[in-house]
């Protein structure tokens, strides 16, 4: 929204929350209470400038139309259908709608803080700065061996740093490698927007490459074949398939380089990534088994999954229900299917599901759309295919596994939709005017 209402309240209410804004980002891979409590100020900032006009734009209120629906189902199981599972809680159900609801009013607000190409780069900056810490934690878990948990604000704030075993990955600060692995990967193209961005090579620079090696160093150290893959989607969606047989050039020149200064120092001594971690890795990525596809835990888990939605399609079975209906259908311990689209059909139905789905996907490909029709016409183009890139990123990887219950993530991801759906706004908005002025 480009209307400026701060003529009826104080001057500064505007910078107040846009700073709040970019601190929520800074704490959020860090201190998610404080994280909360600056984004809560500037959700509450953001619909007082506006004075609620956010509320007018059709992508927002088919968003709330569908949290909407979240709630009604939500109460419909506390009261109707919770009885047919006497083991779980009413409150557990009823507080999954925290994983929702409020983020769809953070996708709402957050598009008055990414308006433009000048605030999508600080908020890049503010997030860099806050990954920084998730670095250091990876490090200091993997080289140094110190573990936590480390916790403050009476176990509000964790920082996790897990005992290492010798065939498990990195998890830094976060509880799970995966969770570590889609944040890393999610800000890489940030990271790669803001290193391309700097022509001359000076200290900021060398800064920002150095944080770029031992992101990539701590995403192959996660061990999450997630993250591999987003690395690979990352680059070639910034770079292209030519530059991409470049980049592999590149890496080919300096295998040899290692080999050839290994016959000076022995490199194993460094222990840079251990053997196990290596070919715990490769049995990871392995294909061995491709020609028994259907023996792929994750195809068994999501053919069970959709076994039991044909069960209750429209209003599924309630969330949080899924491990212990999972489990007396198959015998099988599972937190969840592996698959974004099937778990919400799952929790709330496959009305929901679709809905919900289709409103990620058709905004996606409709940006995707503008960001390359308008290449031409923008000279934000780098920054936008970056954008894309880290949504690419969030998107893809829930057709393979869930990490968005981890609050960070979730709101992450939120935060990249609502920017992506501002950079679709601009498009058009270049698109309009080209179309005027011929």
């Amino acid at each position: 929204m480009e209307t400026n209402h701060s003529e009826n309240i104080p001057i500064n209410t505007n910078k107040i929350g846009q700073l709040s804004f970019n601190l929520g980002v800074f704490f959020l891979s860090t201190a998610l209470p404080i994280s909360g409590i600056f984004l809560i100020v500037s959700i509450f900032i953001s619909f007082v400038e506006t004075k609620f006009q956010l509320l007018n734009d059709k992508w927002n209120l088919i968003i709330l139309f569908i949290g909407g629906l979240f709630i009604f189902n939500s109460l419909r199981f506390n009261f109707l259908d919770f009885n047919s599972l006497p083991e779980i809680e009413r409150t557990v159900s009823t507080l999954d709608l925290f994983n929702w609801i409020p983020l769809f009013i953070l996708f709402t607000s957050s598009q008055y803080y990414l308006r433009n190409e000048s605030q999508r780069l600080i908020f890049s900056r503010y997030l860099i700065s806050g990954t920084i810490p998730v670095l250091i934690s990876c490090i200091l878990q993997y080289r140094f061996k110190i573990y936590g948990p480390f916790k403050t604000l009476y176990g509000l704030i964790v920082i996790f740093n897990k005992d290492l075993g010798v065939d498990e990955g990195v998890s830094g600060l976060f509880s799970n490698p995966n969770y570590t692995g889609m944040w890393l990967s999610i800000t890489l193209p940030i990271l790669l927007l803001l290193i391309i961005q700097k022509k001359r090579l000076n200290l900021k620079k060398i800064i920002l490459v150095l944080v770029l090696i031992f992101l990539i160093y701590s995403i192959f150290l996660t061990l999450s074949r997630n993250a591999l893959a987003s690395l690979l989607s990352t680059f070639l969606i910034i770079f292209g398939i030519k530059k991409i047989l470049l980049l592999s050039f590149l890496i080919f020149f300096i295998y040899l380089s290692f080999g050839i200064l290994d016959t000076f120092i022995n490199l194993r001594d460094l222990n840079l990534i251990g053997e196990f971690q290596i070919q715990n890795l490769i049995n990871k990525l392995s294909m061995n088994n491709i020609s028994n596809f259907s023996e792929f835990t994750r195809i068994k888990i999501w053919l069970n999954t959709l076994k039991l939605i044909v069960q209750k399609p429209i209003f599924g079975f309630g969330a949080s229900t899924f491990p212990i209906v999972f489990y007396n259908s198959t015998n099988l311990k599972m937190q969840h299917s592996h698959n974004m689209p099937l778990q919400l059909a799952y929790d709330y139905g496959l009305p929901i599901s679709l809905l919900l789905t289709s409103f990620i996907a058709f905004l996606f490909l409709k940006s995707f759309y503008n960001i390359f029709q308008t290449r031409n016409l923008n000279n934000q183009f780098l920054f936008n295919r970056c954008w894309l890139a880290s949504c690419v990123v969030a998107i893809l990887s829930h057709i393979y596994d869930i990490t968005y219950y981890d609050g960070k993530i979730s709101i992450l991801i939120w935060i990249f939709i609502a920017g992506l759906k501002c950079i679709n706004d601009e498009c058009n908005f270049l698109k309009i005017k080209s179309n005027h002025t011929k």
